[in-house]
């Protein structure tokens, strides 16, 4: 049983590039990615990842310049000679206060999370000749309203519905697209509100399982869709919520 499930989720033989590498959710993916067997190329814009387990394997790519991240999928292509899977896990938080221009805010934020992941899938997609399996991180406020960050909601509900038309229009190359989902998962992103003792149980409050998740908590999920155990998902949500999104009262 041991041996058909190892085979079953194993990233064995192929190739990865992960986004959002330096910390958080896509250190985390790309961390479990190579202890599961993949090749795996790790790409931030600015610092290394903080796990050192992959620093061995990180490039610096800023996805918002097409160019660069064409660049990154050829010389990928050259080093492995595949590309089997794209994790879009990069993305900002822009929350609208006084202080910052809330029209720049907004394109700034679309422009990393959507546009980009866009443009990330397109070029790994040109390079994915016996097909592959592209997981978009998006985000529980892709299914619902949040208050005071109209630019990280509307990018995420973006994702969510890109990846479902990605699918249909890649599934003829054999390439899946799915969203892996996180809820409330601690992180630089979300240590404000973390640390915050009203925030942090309004959120509890709103959780069946009754914590807040951890980045750890994404990577079944992660792998599972990465692997040959999902072979026959494409267009799907995978949420990792703690039950967020299934609470009613």
């Amino acid at each position: 049983m041991s041996r058909f499930v190892n085979k079953l989720f194993s990233l064995s033989e192929k190739t990865a590039i992960v986004t959002g590498c330096s910390r958080g959710i896509g250190a985390e993916i790309a961390t479990a990615y190579k202890k599961a067997g993949a090749n795996v190329v790790c790409l931030s814009r600015s610092a290394e990842p903080s796990n050192g387990d992959i620093r061995d394997c990180y490039r610096q790519c800023d996805i918002t310049d097409r160019e660069q991240f064409a660049s990154i999928c050829s010389q990928t292509i050259e080093d492995y000679g595949c590309l089997d899977i794209l994790v879009n896990a990069a993305g900002i938080t822009l929350p609208i206060d006084d202080s910052v221009d809330k029209y720049e805010s907004f394109s700034s934020t679309i422009k990393v999370n959507l546009l980009a992941t866009y443009q990330c899938i397109e070029e790994a997609a040109a390079c994915m000749i016996d097909g592959g399996s592209i997981i978009n991180v998006s985000s529980i406020g892709s299914f619902q309203g949040f208050p005071g960050n109209p630019g990280y909601v509307a990018s995420k509900g973006g994702i969510h519905m890109l990846s479902k038309s990605l699918a249909l229009d890649l599934g003829e190359q054999n390439i899946r697209v799915n969203n892996l989902v996180p809820g409330y998962i601690k992180t630089d992103m979300t240590i404000r509100s973390y640390n915050d003792p009203e925030l942090h149980r309004e959120r509890l409050e709103r959780m069946i399982i009754k914590r807040w998740g951890r980045v750890e908590d994404l990577v079944g999920a992660a792998i599972f869709l990465a692997s040959d155990a999902s072979s026959y998902v494409t267009g799907s949500d995978l949420v990792v919520d703690g039950g967020w999104t299934a609470k009613g009262l």
